[in-house]
């Protein structure tokens, strides 16, 4: 009987450690760090859905780096350090309130996965998607995976855009963006905060590095149309947990999203003609 009662106990031990050792594991796949959360589908963007229903406070929850947009489309999104700071077509950068509104970001607890590393000398963009794809591929090579990168240091050059608040009725955002002001600075010290998603997520996002640009005196920013790099720490982390927020309005419920706007997804994210 005693036999048989130790028996019961221990089985009974053992399975509560197997069940703890299991549910340990699925929270090892979900960590802040490993987690992408996103507010609404670039597709919805794109057709003009510019009506914030996050708050920045609650952004602020989700993680402590990211890049996104505000209500009405006015300015870009850069989160530092749980810090969000919006950059205004004026030029100015703003540290934005807990009470406003986004319509659409991307937020993560950044922690790189993937050993930091030196950056010098490199000229363009493109160049940079480039040397930061490499990367990912002498590494994990898993471009199924998401990404959030930081590189922080010294900027010969940077160009940067942000788009003014617009008014109701929404025009695409192909349209917007030729209301776009860019804004050229040299030899400045800053941060440039990257997302890239993988190519099988296109219409609920971009596929590719998509990157902000934040100075080091909070005082410029927006979204990065042109780099060339003097020196910068990378840092890039992967995320294997994928949250996406989607808002509860007439207006989204209307929307046909299921279209191929992959071609104004490009003719945005460059320079104005």
């Amino acid at each position: 009987m005693h036999h048989s009662i130790r028996r019961i106990r221990m089985f009974t031990l053992i399975g509560l450690l197997v069940l703890l050792f299991l549910l340990a594991g699925c929270r090892s796949l979900d960590t802040q760090s490993g987690r992408l959360t996103q507010i609404s589908l670039l597709n919805a963007l794109l057709l003009g859905e510019y009506d914030g229903f996050v708050s920045v406070e609650e952004v602020k929850t989700m993680g402590d780096t990211g890049i996104g947009t505000f209500d009405t489309l006015d300015g870009e999104m850069i989160m530092l350090d749980t810090v969000v700071y919006q950059a205004k077509a004026d030029g100015t950068v703003l540290q934005a309130s807990d009470s406003m509104l986004v319509p659409f970001a991307m937020a993560t607890h950044f922690s790189p996965t993937i050993d930091e590393r030196k950056v010098s000398s490199l000229e363009g963009i493109e160049t940079l998607k480039m040397n930061m794809d490499e990367v990912i591929g002498a590494t994990t090579n898993d471009f199924n995976r998401f990404y959030a990168a930081t590189l922080t240091g010294f900027f010969k050059f940077i160009r940067v855009r942000s788009v003014p608040a617009q008014e109701k009725p929404y025009q695409r955002l192909s349209v917007v963006a030729a209301q776009q002001k860019e804004y050229m600075y040299e030899n400045l010290e800053g941060t440039i905060v990257a997302m890239r998603c993988p190519p099988y997520v296109e219409g609920i996002n971009m596929s590719g590095w998509h990157l902000h640009f934040l100075s080091s005196d909070r005082s410029k920013g927006g979204h990065l149309l042109e780099v060339d790099i003097e020196r910068a720490l990378l840092g890039i982390g992967d995320m294997r947990t994928y949250h996406l927020i989607l808002p509860d309005s007439e207006s989204f419920a209307s929307l046909d999203i299921t279209h191929d706007l992959s071609r104004e997804t490009q003719s945005i994210e460059g320079m104005r003609k």
